[in-house]
């Protein structure tokens, strides 16, 4: 499972991932968390019902990877 870095032209926005902020020296560095992609002033975000992270630099798309119990 690796991070994919966010492509602002090729945005994935309509499914559910797990983003992060790889860049030193921002809000919200090496943080993660599970939401939708969406760009907010020019920046890319994670939004969630809860949270928000800004700066989002990579994510993983998890509806690729199958949960089993």
């Amino acid at each position: 499972m690796d991070w994919i870095k966010i492509d602002k032209n090729n945005l994935v926005d309509d499914r559910e991932v797990l983003a992060a902020n790889f860049e030193p020296r921002t809000f919200g560095y090496q943080e993660k968390i599970i939401g939708y992609l969406s760009i907010d002033d020019g920046k890319i975000t994670c939004v969630n019902e809860y949270q928000i992270l800004q700066d989002t630099t990579h994510y993983i798309d998890i509806d690729l990877f199958d949960l089993k119990q």
